[in-house]
C-alpha cells in the first residue's frame, strides 16, 4: 500500500469543512480544473473566491480539506475521469452522484457513513433520516479506531454536516428532519460509476464482487437488467454467466464523457 493508499484508509474530519461550503457547485469548478489553479497553496485570493469564504484563516482551513478528500486520486485514470466529468455539459444530477462516489472513493469516514446508515435507511424503506441516525455510528467508529480528539462537537457537527451536504447533493429535503428523494442514477450515471467501481477494485472483473457496488444507489435486483440494455448500446462489454456479471470497460476515462455526452 503506497502513502497516498494509506492516507485514504485513515478516517478525518475534512467532510466538516467540505459540506460547509455554500454552493457545491463551486467545488464541481475545482474539480473541472484540477491542479491547473489549485495546486499553489499561495493563491489564496483566487481560492477565498471561488469558494466564497471570508477569511484568509477559512479559506486555508477549506482548501486543506479539498485537497485531502477531493483534488486527490487514486490513479491518473481517477484523475482524467473526475476532471472530465466535470468539465463536460454533464447534467446537475449525474454531476452530484459522480461527486458523492469520488468522495466515497477517497474519503473512509464518508464512505462508511453512506453504506452503513444513509443508504441503509434509504433501502429499509423508510422516508427521512436526522442526525441521531447518524450519530452514534460515528461514536462507533471512534471507540474502534481510537480517535479520542473527536469531541461530541465534533460528532454532532459531522453528522449535521454530513446531512447538509446531502440536501447540497439534493439527495435528501432541507430541515432537520431529512426526507430521501427519489435517488435513481441516470444511464449515463450508471456508466459512470462502473469506471469508479474500476478504479475502486482495478482486478475485479465481476461486479458483483466489488465492494464498490453497494453504493451504487441500484437496487440489487435491477441491476443485471439495467446494465444489459446499456451493454446493447456499446458503452461497455458484459458477460453473465449465472454467477459472475463481468464487465469490461470499451472507452478510455479521458473519453467516456465524449461517448455518453455527444
Amino acid at each position: 500500500m503506497n502513502r497516498k493508499d494509506k492516507a485514504i484508509e485513515k478516517y478525518n474530519t475534512t467532510l466538516k469543512d467540505i459540506a460547509g461550503i455554500s454552493d457545491i457547485t463551486t467545488l464541481y469548478k475545482m474539480l473541472a480544473e484540477g491542479d491547473d489553479k489549485n495546486s499553489n497553496e499561495t493563491d489564496l485570493a483566487y481560492s477565498k473566491n471561488v469558494l466564497g469564504v471570508r477569511t484568509e484563516k477559512t479559506t486555508t482551513k477549506v482548501l486543506w480539506a479539498v485537497r485531502k478528500s477531493l483534488l486527490i486520486f487514486k490513479c491518473d485514470e481517477h484523475a482524467q475521469l473526475i476532471k472530465e466529468i466535470f468539465r463536460h455539459k454533464t447534467t446537475n444530477e449525474d454531476q452530484n452522484f459522480a461527486f458523492f462516489w469520488h468522495l466515497a472513493l477517497m474519503n473512509k469516514l464518508f464512505k462508511e457513513i453512506s453504506v452503513n446508515v444513509f443508504l441503509k435507511v434509504y433501502f429499509s424503506g423508510r422516508v427521512s433520516i436526522s442526525q441521531d441516525d447518524i450519530i452514534p455510528f460515528i461514536k462507533e467508529i471512534k471507540d474502534k479506531a481510537g480517535n479520542p480528539l473527536w469531541s461530541d462537537t465534533t460528532i454532532y457537527r459531522l453528522a449535521t454536516k454530513y446531512l447538509s451536504l446531502m440536501t447540497k447533493l439534493n439527495f435528501v429535503s432541507s430541515g432537520r428532519i431529512k426526507t430521501f428523494r427519489h435517488m435513481r442514477p441516470s444511464s449515463e450515471a450508471l456508466v459512470l460509476f462502473l469506471y469508479f467501481t474500476k478504479v475502486f477494485s482495478p482486478g475485479v472483473s465481476n461486479i458483483l464482487k466489488n465492494e464498490f457496488l453497494n453504493i451504487s444507489f441500484i437496487p440489487s435486483e435491477d441491476l443485471q437488467n439495467r446494465l444489459k440494455k446499456l451493454s446493447i448500446k456499446g458503452f461497455f462489454n458484459m458477460n453473465f454467466n449465472g454467477v459472475a456479471l463481468n464487465i469490461e470497460l470499451i472507452h478510455s476515462y479521458k473519453g467516456i464523457c465524449d461517448a455518453l455526452y455527444k
